[in-house]
């Protein structure tokens, strides 16, 4: 079965379709890192375990045509306007919600792919449906030299302008969807008439994020940029934001200049983190970087907003060795079914599989017993 990925990506495009997915490279757009594309990728499942990646096959993948004439603006065409056509048809088929998907340090576009593909059947499947977005930054793909790490996190950095862009259109598209839903109910309503349900999706389409690693040091530097083009308001836009073992600062949350802007964007932003996270020890340890707020959550939790919760998967991290206990967000089902949980609206409190810290705040995810 396949999947169809939607995606905007700054990296530098070879080709404007291809059969294997190969249209990106390692570098950025080549009109600056603050331009980007947009497109789709059908993904197909070869078994039938979504949580390994060589199971899947990325196939055809296109770009949206653009024209950007400043000799004809009359004639100018957005790439993104085709892409919001399609994406609307989809979601006018069944009420799904979004997610928007950051990947990590040493991703390709491929493997960036692939990751959101994964996502869509792990995340997305379950009672609350959702289709996953996903922004490409020009990670090199590589973990080897250690340089690289450095050369990844000020590519994140570069690339801030071009996500805050493409993610306040999509906020704006979305925003329109819903209106135009409420103004056909409403319409309906006025007049008597009986609406067409395929029709009339309820406005229930939400928002959310899922930032992986260092995608959570690209998502300071888009928020910043989102909220200068929104006139220095921070909107609400998303319903949950998803911090995945973030390669960020401990203090992130509680700093305007980092990621504590959040706290106004979503409803609820949920901090998953492992003390035991060989990766981002390493980040904190070797690289000279503070300590993670993947590794042992939010600093003073009491004094931030009420909004961010933070759940310690330190119990449950481990998966290969070569994962470095950093992939548990997209390799462990107790990850998953909390996730999962979480978008089909569980309360917080009392999830099976939680253990309480603090209530309303803070808990730890326990070991689910083997399946059988």
């Amino acid at each position: 079965m396949k999947r169809r990925i939607y995606f905007a990506s700054n990296r530098d495009f070879r080709h404007a379709s291809s059969k294997s997915g190969d249209v990106f490279g390692d570098r950025f757009n080549a009109d600056g890192p603050q331009c980007f594309r947009v497109g789709h990728a059908d993904v197909t499942l070869k078994g039938g375990d979504p949580t390994d990646d060589d199971a899947w096959r990325v196939g055809r993948t296109k770009l949206y045509p653009e024209t950007l004439s400043d000799a004809s603006p009359t004639k100018k065409k957005l790439g993104s306007a085709t892409l919001f056509e399609d994406l609307r048809a989809q979601l006018k088929q069944e009420d799904v919600d979004v997610i928007v998907y950051l990947h990590g340090f040493a991703n390709s576009f491929e493997s960036s792919v692939i990751r959101a593909a994964a996502l869509q059947d792990l995340y997305g499947d379950g009672a609350q449906k959702a289709i996953v977005v996903m922004f490409s930054w020009p990670s090199n793909g590589s973990v080897q030299p250690a340089w690289h790490y450095f050369s990844d996190r000020e590519d994140a950095e570069a690339s801030g302008l071009a996500m805050g862009r493409a993610l306040a259109r999509l906020a704006e598209f979305l925003a329109e969807m819903r209106a135009a839903d409420r103004d056909a109910i409403l319409a309906a309503r006025r007049d008597g008439a009986v609406p067409n349900p395929a029709d009339l999706v309820q406005c229930t389409r939400r928002l959310h994020l899922v930032a992986h690693s260092m995608g959570n040091w690209a998502l300071r530097h888009a928020i910043r940029k989102f909220v200068e083009l929104s006139g220095g308001r921070a909107p609400r836009i998303f319903d949950n934001v998803f911090l995945m073992a973030a390669d960020e600062d401990h203090d992130a949350l509680s700093r305007p200049e980092k990621l504590a802007p959040l706290a106004q964007l979503a409803s609820r932003v949920h901090v998953y983190h492992a003390a035991n996270d060989v990766a981002l020890t390493i980040s904190d340890k070797t690289k000279g970087l503070p300590d993670r707020l993947g590794a042992d959550g939010p600093t003073n939790l009491d004094l931030l907003d009420e909004r961010i919760v933070a759940i310690d998967c330190g119990e449950i991290s481990k998966t290969a060795l070569t994962h470095g206990r950093h992939q548990y967000y997209r390799l462990r089902r107790e990850v998953i079914e909390d996730v999962r949980a979480t978008l089909a609206g569980a309360t917080q409190d009392g999830r099976p599989g939680r253990v309480t810290v603090r209530e309303g705040r803070s808990w730890r995810l326990a070991e689910a017993p083997r399946l059988t």
